[in-house]
């Protein structure tokens, strides 16, 4: 596997080690928040199997696109999805850049930070495809507060934070504007308020994206600062993390391009960069979805008729070149592995279509529903540097079987996957994957040791013999998972694949 430059001798030994168990193996609760196999971070042992990434199936049409006078001419996902818990429909955090709008200045919302009028926009759905843009009467747009306007912030990033105690600041969003990131906080995700107060959190930077650490609740922000790599500086992710969301931690380096990524240059100042990542946690770690901008043109200059240098029209960009988005693990959250091979997992579209340039950022959060897992993204009809008006921005889908990001595969010869050990917090296994012809999983059951228990053996399990995303293993002897201690979690595959495992007190939604 080729490995990300080494930002310190511990992390490049941490890259290194195996994955057996030793005596200081960790262990993990495992709820509903799955345990998924895109790396080893779950795993103590396996044999038999490989792995493979799937890429998403995309939308050929966008879901969302700038059709209001406040949209201007382009729509960005650099914001959140989630499900609303009211009315079983989705909600949607989105953004446009109102600059290009005539006489902007006159007509922008009073109050809000303006340089490249930035704004927030907030838009609901039932079936997570066709989106409504509701009126929300909060703020005033070229007189009228018939909009769906509800921040001013770039690169908004919303969190549902359900460790949050204070109703008041159970939604969050950290963004940019004019250099630095701010913060804010809301108690249904469309009143906002500054946070701690109108002061940035850090300086420096342009997009971001906002997790949390499941266990212990504290934030972590990826943003997109320069660092100089083998001598070209370049856009890079960091890391800052914070515990209450006010004070946050100096930010570390955490994902930059390899020099594998560069093997496609073919001229001077040519290089790869990561223009944005977003992080979504499971089980056993996280899953990063870096943009990767392969700098075709960098530092273009714009020339007049007479041979002078001129500003480029607002809304193009100097820097030139393509953007599609990869895969990446981790077990902390800091550093990071890559897939291979790195295929895109969203690809720039077919020639012709509105996402054909670039991709150019994903959601902070994905959505599961059914047998499905979505995450929605931005893209361009043009490269980065495309020209108004053929560069259009529209906001797309892209669909995964049910946590289908990556799986563990088995042909004729049986595989075996063994966990790491693993505190159950329901006695419901749930057991997502799919078999071919003649094909079979079993479960088992071992002690943190390793030592078989009675009753949860491979040939006791019922087996799976079918496609299922939400499977529960169960075994003849009627015996149940124990729950009161970690315990390791065997599957046995043949002519199978398999995505993820979770411990589900309720019914699988």
């Amino acid at each position: 596997m080729r490995l990300l430059l080494c930002l310190s001798i511990t992390w490049c030994l941490h890259l290194f080690t195996s994955t057996g168990a030793s005596a200081e193996e960790r262990s993990i609760n495992l709820g509903e928040l799955p345990l998924l196999f895109a790396d080893d971070s779950g795993i103590s042992s396996k044999s038999g199997v490989t792995r493979t990434i799937h890429p998403a199936k995309q939308s050929t049409t966008p879901v969302l696109q700038a059709d209001k006078f406040w949209e201007g001419d382009r729509v960005y996902i650099h914001g959140s999805v989630y499900p609303d818990e009211s009315s079983g429909g989705f909600r949607m955090w989105y953004l446009t850049r109102q600059e290009a709008i005539p006489n902007i200045k006159d007509i922008a919302v009073p109050g809000f930070r303006r340089n490249r009028y930035d704004v927030v926009l907030y838009a609901t759905s039932r079936d997570g495809i066709t989106w409504e843009k509701p009126v929300l009467n909060l703020h005033a747009f070229a007189g009228s507060k018939a909009n769906n306007i509800v921040f001013d912030l770039h690169s908004p990033s919303v969190l549902l934070d359900k460790h949050e105690t204070d109703p008041a600041k159970r939604w969050k969003m950290l963004g940019y504007f004019g250099g630095d990131y701010y913060a804010a906080v809301s108690p249904d995700g469309l009143k906002w308020t500054s946070y701690p107060d109108k002061k940035p959190i850090f300086p420096e930077g342009d997009n971001i994206s906002l997790a949390q650490d499941p266990t212990t609740g504290d934030y972590l922000a990826y943003h997109r600062l320069h660092a100089t790599i083998r001598g070209t500086s370049r856009r890079t992710v960091w890391l800052s993390r914070s515990k209450d969301f006010a004070t946050w931690s100096k930010a570390e380096l955490t994902f930059a391009p390899d020099e594998a990524d560069d093997d496609w240059i073919t001229e001077p100042k040519q290089r790869t960069e990561v223009n944005n990542m977003s992080v979504l946690p499971h089980a056993a770690g996280y899953l990063g979805f870096p943009a990767i901008f392969r700098v075709t043109a960098p530092d273009r200059k714009n020339l007049s008729p007479e041979g002078k240098s001129i500003p480029f029209p607002k809304g193009q960009s100097p820097t030139d070149g393509y953007i599609d988005v990869q895969l990446i693990t981790s077990a902390d959250g800091l550093h990071w592995q890559r897939t291979e091979p790195r295929v895109p997992v969203i690809a720039r579209g077919a020639p012709g279509g509105f996402d054909a340039g670039t991709i150019l950022s994903v959601s902070s959060t994905a959505v599961h529903v059914g047998d499905e897992t979505w995450m929605y993204y931005t893209g361009l009809t043009t490269s980065h540097g495309g020209a108004l008006p053929e560069k259009r921005n529209a906001i797309g889908r892209a669909v995964w079987r049910r946590h289908g990001f990556a799986s563990l595969d088995a042909k004729d010869a049986i595989g075996s996957v063994q966990t790491i050990p693993l505190h159950l917090t329901s006695t419901r296994l749930i057991i997502n994957a799919a078999t071919g012809k003649h094909g079979l999983v079993r479960i088992a059951t071992l002690e943190a040791n390793g030592s078989p228990i009675p009753g949860l053996s491979l040939d006791e399990s019922s087996g799976l013999r079918e496609d299922a995303t939400q499977w529960e293993a169960s075994w003849k002897s009627g015996a149940t998972v124990p729950t009161d201690r970690p315990v390791r979690i065997l599957i046995e595959l043949k002519n199978a694949k398999l995505f993820s495992l979770a411990a589900i007190a309720g019914k699988p939604s």
